[in-house]
């Protein structure tokens, strides 16, 4: 049987026969489809790389919007990075759009009317509560640092977290968290009004560095440095004269250490800290006064102001221990959160 008997039926196979016979029903018997016309490849390439185009520069005018408007169009979005944030009494306004809540995106003012207060959630260490008539904005927040900046009015922070992650700069100062809750504002004269409500703050301005504690209130005038910490509960006339030594008057300082008491440790650590080499022997004397010195900080080191025994004599203090002239000296205290100081 010639091999061709498939294509030309020639032959006459019974077996094959019997399967042609089963397979013939499904045979396709429909015309078929007309094949579609060529198309011209040159030109459907020349349309694919126009759409190309056109895509790409969708994508480049979307992201030069965004660069040039950090905030969303209803001013701060309902998600993403930031800081989230809920206005009372009325709508604040974020990125210079009235909002009644959103997430606070890094470059962003948030602003409040007089009557109006805001809740900001500070990641995931805390909360701020952002006065009415305040401006603050969102500087940075990551794993290393949480920065704001607070241009007027006031807040009321509380944090718990390691040391210095949470910052909070003014014109005049910058405040530096230790773990603690305070209340911080820049007046309308520009100074900026620091009060620690628990644990430990540190106010720097260039290279001074004022130690604030709970109980205590600082004032700080721009491009004076920080001023020096007093007791909430201070006397007004030794408010008085710590006002005047800030404010660069000399002969206030032999009557503010002769009347600082047992509750004005402090700010006599402060002003030994930052005060002039010859004004140290009275502070210190004075110090020792109100508060007996382990024997291992030694006055001579104090006096000239090494920051070792500055930063010992400072973690005596802190430690809350009261020393009896004959009691057996406490070890500098390693809390970064020491509370009280008296």
């Amino acid at each position: 049987m010639s091999g061709d008997y498939l294509w030309d039926r020639s032959g006459e196979d019974p077996e094959v026969a019997r399967l042609e016979g089963l397979l013939g029903g499904l045979a396709h018997d429909a015309p078929l489809a007309p094949l579609p016309p060529r198309r011209d490849r040159r030109r459907a390439l020349i349309v694919g790389a126009s759409v190309v185009v056109i895509a790409a520069a969708a994508v480049i005018a979307v992201l030069a919007t965004r660069g040039s408007r950090p905030a969303s169009p209803d001013g701060c979005g309902a998600s993403g990075a930031g800081f989230a944030f809920t206005s009372r009494g009325g709508q604040a306004r974020c990125g210079g759009v009235a909002t009644a809540g959103g997430v606070l995106p890094v470059g962003v003012a948030l602003e409040t009317p007089p009557d109006v207060t805001a809740d900001v959630t500070i990641a995931d260490i805390g909360a701020l509560t952002l006065a009415g008539g305040s401006e603050l904005t969102l500087a940075a927040t990551g794993a290393d640092q949480h920065r704001l900046r607070l241009a007027h009015g006031r807040l009321s922070a509380r944090v718990t977290a390691p040391p210095r992650l949470f910052v909070v700069d003014t014109p005049a100062a910058t405040a530096i968290d230790l773990g603690c809750a305070y209340d911080l504002a820049v007046l309308p004269d520009g100074r900026t009004q620091l009060t620690v409500t628990s644990g430990v703050v540190e106010l720097a301005a260039g290279a001074r560095v004022a130690h604030v504690t709970r109980g205590h209130t600082v004032t700080t005038v721009a491009g004076r440095g920080p001023g020096t910490p007093v007791a909430v509960d201070a006397t007004p006339a030794f408010a008085a004269l710590v006002a005047r030594w800030d404010a660069g008057d000399p002969t206030a300082l032999p009557p503010l250490v002769a009347a600082a008491g047992a509750g004005d440790t402090l700010t006599l650590w402060n002003l030994l800290a930052n005060g002039a080499a010859a004004d140290r022997p009275a502070i210190l004397a004075r110090l020792d006064e109100l508060f007996p010195r382990p024997e291992w900080l030694l006055a001579d080191e104090l006096v000239a102001g090494k920051p070792e025994a500055i930063a010992g004599l400072r973690d005596v203090l802190t430690s809350g221990v009261w020393l009896a002239p004959d009691a057996t000296p406490a070890p500098p205290s390693t809390d970064a959160n020491p509370g009280v100081w008296r």
